[in-house]
């Protein structure tokens, strides 16, 4: 399972106008799908150019053309997803748990009748049909991190919103954004000489930052794989995908504003809900040049997604002492609703198996997906004007072409599969060119076959570096957490054929 990069979450951290930032992030996150699969497959990793398994119904559909038999796998999943954070000098471990429903698949084989006396081998062999459902990506994660901050305050970051929104004097300080919030609050104030912002807090202040994230990406498809001579398997399938997507983070602050003489803490919650639901498909090929070699190729068209996203921010301040008459300053949640279109990129696969008659196989695969191509398009009845173009233009001048590749092995003894596997998913940030944002994975797993029944045990390890910040400001002096994530996952499939 790919484990999303969490650059920066900065995005996050918006006024009203700019909340729409995110939305290019968001697209990243849900374009870098991985292949949903039976345990052997996530052992094993590359597949293109295997088939033969029900993993096929969502990657290679032509690998369904290598099937004899009809049979039916059912595939839970276990993860474990820890974030190790460093932040101003302190270290701190979040860890998020789950167990769900991987993947789920059946296929029907039905071979061509041929007369009596006719070579059983020659001109289409079996038309097979499958229906899987496959778990895409899951977002479940927690990040905490917390340290003294001797250099600045949130409170910088606000001061700096009026100008770059375009407002003025308080008195234009639209009411319900965050820049009002902030004023209304006492953490910024204004210079009527100098017509600017600036903060009144003072520095030395302890933050925390925590973040919880939910939900997971799937899809069912409806596919169909063919068997020419033993030689040459076609297929296509249709995918139904589906986004649940939530995120919820509180910023929490505790200082001394120096204007009004008293110690504060501050509470800066943010909400995100996003579901969408789209469309793709895939058609394939497998090719058997000699016996023991198969080359394949996949085609998958962009996803086009219809998404409804509501997001959500509240800031709280609660003060030692009376300021101004109260020491509580408690705001409503301010919402913004927003639906939009979007198109992923396509994706093409290439991949080659190279089996030792009965004892197993060795594969490889490489994929190119280039995310410079992911679109956004208004909904109907709500253009999105500068909110789309601005995203598109994000897209642009952020994301570049990647390149995914996998390697992995199975070796039997007798009823028993040893299985290993490695993969990397390429970086997408054009400007960003650190190893760390490349995805590594590391698979391994076991296989027992019995009569018509099987059971298969699979393992990852997946894990990257990253940053996140809970603000930004303009001389680029905000604090930075860098993170070490770790996705562990456990794979369990059950089978069998009929």
């Amino acid at each position: 399972m790919n484990f999303r990069i969490l650059v920066s979450l900065a995005a996050m951290v918006a006024a009203t106008g700019q909340v729409y930032a995110q939305y290019s992030g968001d697209a990243l996150r849900f374009s870098q799908t991985q292949f949903g699969s039976t345990a052997r497959f996530k052992a094993v990793g590359a597949q293109t150019g295997v088939g033969g398994d029900l993993s096929s119904v969502g990657s290679n559909p032509a690998g369904l053309g290598l099937f004899t038999r009809s049979e039916f796998s059912l595939t839970p999943e276990f993860n474990s997803v820890t974030a190790d954070a460093q932040y101003l000098g302190q270290s701190t471990m979040g860890q998020k748990d789950q167990v769900s429903l991987a993947h789920a698949a059946v296929v029907w084989n039905s071979t061509v009748s041929k007369p009596k006396g006719s070579q059983l081998n020659k001109g289409w062999i079996s038309f097979n049909f499958g229906l899987g459902y496959n778990r895409t990506q899951a977002f479940g994660n927690n990040i905490t991190f917390s340290g003294t901050n001797g250099v600045n305050s949130i409170a910088d970051y606000f001061a700096e919103l009026p100008a770059a929104e375009g407002y003025g004097a308080p008195s234009t300080l639209a009411a319900g954004s965050l820049p009002r919030m902030a004023y209304d609050n006492y953490l910024i104030g204004y210079d009527t000489n100098g017509q600017y912002y600036f903060p009144e807090t003072d520095v030395n202040n302890i933050q925390t930052h925590n973040i919880d994230r939910t939900g997971s990406q799937s899809e069912i498809n409806f596919a169909f794989g063919a068997n020419y001579e033993n030689k040459f398997y076609i297929g296509a399938s249709l995918g139904i995908s589906n986004i649940r997507y939530n995120s919820f983070s509180e910023y929490t602050e505790d200082g001394y504003n120096v204007t009004e003489d008293s110690d504060y803490v501050l509470s800066y919650r943010q909400s995100q809900i996003t579901n969408g639901s789209g469309i793709n498909l895939k058609v394939g090929t497998i090719f058997r040049p000699a016996p023991n070699v198969r080359l394949g190729a996949t085609f998958q068209s962009p996803t086009w997604y219809s998404i409804d996203d509501s997001y959500g921010e509240k800031l709280d301040t609660r003060y030692a002492v009376s300021v101004d008459g109260a020491t509580n300053y408690v705001n409503d949640e301010e919402i913004y609703d927003f639906t939009y279109r979007l198109r992923t990129p396509m994706k093409l696969s290439g991949g080659i198996g190279y089996f030792f008659n009965d004892q197993g196989f060795i594969s490889a695969d490489v994929d190119f997906v280039d995310y410079s191509t992911i679109n956004f398009m208004g909904s109907s009845g709500n253009q999105g004007g500068d909110v789309i173009n601005n995203n598109n233009r994000a897209v642009r001048d952020n994301f570049k072409s990647a390149v995914n590749y996998r390697v992995g092995a199975e070796y039997k003894l007798d009823k028993l599969m040893l299985r290993a596997g490695y993969g990397v998913q390429g970086n997408p940030y054009k400007n960003l060119t650190s190893p760390d944002l490349n995805v590594s994975t590391f698979s391994g797993g076991l296989g027992y076959r019995v009569n018509n029944y099987y059971i298969d045990l699979a393992y990852q390890n997946a894990g990257n570096n990253s940053d996140s910040r809970p603000y930004t400001l303009d001389n680029g002096t905000e604090p930075v957490a860098t993170l070490k994530n770790i996705r562990h996952n456990v794979f369990l499939t059950v089978g069998t054929r009929f």
